[in-house]
């Protein structure tokens, strides 16, 4: 019931609030429209008119908002709405911190102050949201077939996780890995194109649900079960075999690490018996012909721990003892769960359809438009 209303509200409400700057400390900055008009309000209260090239400087001081236009104090508040008012709405905003890159976004802005910085929203159109997460996450120089396939993708992701930051705050995603990166407006003709062309579609599982769509840069020839990393069991993040990306850029990985440094990390971390002849050739001679959970089945211990411990390519290697050194021979790139986009790109190649291929990282699912969605 809860994802049903999750999905049939989406087809009235078409904005979400994402918190932009999720990791920046702004604490005075500027703020002009590059088209359309903004009427900036406190609540409910109007306070100006801000047409486009004209600009309002924002500085927090006593925990409230200043406002300062062209030279004019308007006051201060405890926060601002920047409302679009036209056709087409953009803006920038900038920081007076030079190593705060200046962004451009669509659509409406909110304002707070917290822990005496700006705490930034912005009130988008979620197809303006979806073209700025392509072109964030890399989908500058890809073909359309695939910009479509990752536009899919970040819908159903933005859908499945709407209420994500709810229980805490008013927003639903922030603009970091934690929820999807989003460096603003996307200003690429084709990923405006993609987003448009798949406006509305996401991935559904057997229980019409939008899924959890995990995707990865190479999975190294084999994805991962869902609950191998997460420990979250679901019926479509399943484990499949992936010949498509095994010629890829992203493919294989080397990297040496002494034996000494292996072995007193395993002693200090796992307290290992590196004393032991046969616990130091396990630990020294290791094969992944197929995907494991762990390094080691008597000690249980993750791979995907060992991973970020050192900070690996993926948790999918294998270790040759070269004597002082030993030799981590890895396959793939990140965590392994779900679409495996060097994978997807090959099949497009091959005259793949985004249906074929979304069904075949994505087991017991549909595509489907929000908007063919009836309530029971």
């Amino acid at each position: 019931m809860f994802a049903f209303t999750l999905l049939t509200s989406y087809v009235f409400a078409v904005d979400l609030n994402v918190r932009i700057f999720s990791s920046s400390q702004l604490k005075v900055i500027s703020i002009t429209p590059l088209s359309g008009k903004y009427i900036i309000y406190n609540k409910t209260t109007k306070i100006v008119d801000l047409y486009k090239n004209n600009s309002v400087e924002l500085s927090i001081k006593d925990g409230k908002i200043s406002i300062l236009k062209q030279n004019e104090n308007l006051g201060s508040y405890d926060s601002l709405y920047f409302s679009a008012d036209g056709f087409i709405n953009t803006f920038t905003l900038k920081s007076i911190d030079p190593d705060i890159k200046e962004r451009i976004y669509d659509d409406g802005i909110k304002l707070y102050v917290e822990n005496n910085f700006f705490k930034v929203i912005n009130k988008v159109e979620i197809e303006h949201y979806i073209a700025g997460v392509v072109e964030s996450e890399g989908g500058i120089k890809k073909n359309l077939e695939f910009l479509k396939l990752q536009a899919i993708i970040s819908r159903t992701y933005a859908i499945c996780n709407i209420r994500k930051h709810l229980k805490e705050d008013e927003y639903n995603l922030c603009d970091n890995t934690h929820c999807q990166l989003y460096r603003g407006r996307s200003s690429k003709s084709m990923i405006m194109m993609a987003t448009s062309q798949t406006a509305g579609d996401i991935i559904i599982d057997i229980s019409n649900k939008p899924i959890s769509a995990a995707f990865h840069s190479n999975c190294g020839g084999q994805t991962m079960n869902s609950e191998d990393i997460w420990a979250i069991s679901t019926t479509y993040l399943k484990s499949v075999k992936d010949t498509f990306c095994l010629k890829q850029s992203q493919a294989k990985w080397v990297k040496k690490i002494s034996k000494k440094e292996w072995l007193t990390y395993l002693l200090s971390k796992y307290n290992y018996n590196i004393e032991d002849s046969d616990t130091l050739k396990r630990v020294t001679n290791f094969t992944q012909n197929n995907r494991e959970v762990y390094f080691d089945n008597n000690t249980k211990i993750p791979l995907k721990t060992i991973r970020q411990d050192w900070k690996f390519r993926s948790a999918f290697f294998s270790i040759e003892n070269q004597g002082d050194t030993l030799l981590f021979k890895g396959r793939g790139y990140g965590h392994g769960v779900g679409l495996c986009q060097e994978g997807a790109m090959r099949m497009i190649d091959l005259g793949w359809t985004l249906k074929k291929i979304i069904k075949y990282y994505y087991k017991d699912v549909s595509i489907i438009n929000i908007a063919e969605l009836k309530p029971k």
